[in-house]
C-alpha cells in the first residue's frame, strides 16, 4: 500500500511539472549586483505554472532571509498564500522557495513608503493553539506587536468530491489581526469593548473613544498600536 502511495505521488509531481532540486542560488541577485558571486543552496522547485492566490498580486523587489542564516538579496518575489511559498525571479525563470526554508521577508511595495515585513508563523505562539499557518505582515513593532494575517477559504462547498468550482467567485480572502503581547497572540475581536481590556489602559481608552478609532480597521488598528508603544501613556494599567 505504501508503495502504491509513493508511486502516486511520484506521477503526481510529474504531472503537475514539479522539479525539486538543490539549487545554488547568489545571495546578491546579479541583475542588480553583477560582482556578487557568494551563493546559497537552498531547495527550489521549478514551476509550470504560477499560483493564483497571492498575498500581493504583484512582483516587489525584497530580500528573504533563510532558516540556514542566509538571505536572498533584492530579489522579485510574491507570497503564496495557498502554498504556502515564495515565488522567485531568477535570471529568466520563476522558481518558488517552500516557506519552511525561510525565516523571515520583506518587500518594498510600489504603495508603501516602507518595507513591508513578514515573520513566521512559528515564531509566534497563539492563543488557544489558533489554526494559523504560513507568514503573516508585521504591521507595527514595539512593546505590543500588530500582525495581519491573510488566507483563502473556499465559503462553498464543492460539488463534486474530486473537483471544486474553478471560479474565483467560490474562494475568498479574509484579513484576521493579531496582537502580540511577550511572544503571545491574542486575535482582534470585532467588539470595542473587548480589545480595549486586553490593553488595560485608561490612557488608551480615552484616546480611542476621543479619536472614534474602531478594531476592524487596518488604519485605525495601526494608530492605536502605535500610540500604545509611543510611550505617551507610559504603558500604566489600570
Amino acid at each position: 500500500m505504501n508503495v502504491f502511495i509513493s508511486r502516486s505521488l511520484l506521477l503526481v509531481f510529474l504531472f503537475l511539472g514539479y522539479n525539486t532540486c538543490q539549487s545554488q542560488i547568489p545571495t546578491y541577485n546579479p541583475f542588480f549586483f553583477g560582482d556578487k558571486h557568494v551563493e546559497t543552496k537552498v531547495p527550489t522547485v521549478d514551476l509550470t505554472a504560477i499560483g493564483r492566490y497571492h498575498f500581493d498580486q504583484s512582483w516587489n523587489a525584497g530580500n528573504i532571509h533563510l532558516k540556514n542564516g542566509d538571505s536572498l538579496i533584492a530579489y522579485y518575489m510574491r507570497y503564496d498564500l495557498i502554498k504556502n511559498q515564495l515565488e522567485v525571479i531568477l535570471g529568466n525563470n520563476i522558481k518558488a522557495i517552500n516557506g519552511s526554508f525561510i525565516e523571515s521577508f520583506e518587500w518594498f511595495s510600489v504603495d508603501r513608503l516602507r518595507p513591508e515585513v513578514f515573520i513566521s508563523k512559528q515564531s509566534i505562539q497563539f492563543e488557544n493553539s489558533r489554526d494559523v499557518t504560513g507568514f503573516l505582515q508585521l504591521l507595527e513593532e514595539g512593546v505590543v506587536r500588530l500582525l495581519k494575517c491573510k488566507r483563502m477559504i473556499a465559503p462553498k462547498a464543492a460539488t463534486s468530491p474530486t473537483l471544486v468550482n474553478d471560479t474565483d467567485s467560490d474562494i475568498q480572502a479574509i484579513e484576521e489581526f493579531f496582537l502580540v503581547f511577550d511572544g503571545k497572540a491574542i486575535e482582534v475581536s470585532s467588539g470595542k469593548k473587548k480589545n480595549l481590556e486586553i490593553f488595560n489602559s485608561k490612557s488608551l481608552t480615552k484616546f480611542v473613544k476621543q479619536s472614534n478609532l474602531r478594531f476592524n480597521n487596518e488604519s485605525d488598528l495601526k494608530k492605536i498600536v502605535e500610540y500604545y508603544n509611543s510611550g505617551q501613556i507610559g504603558q500604566t494599567q489600570g
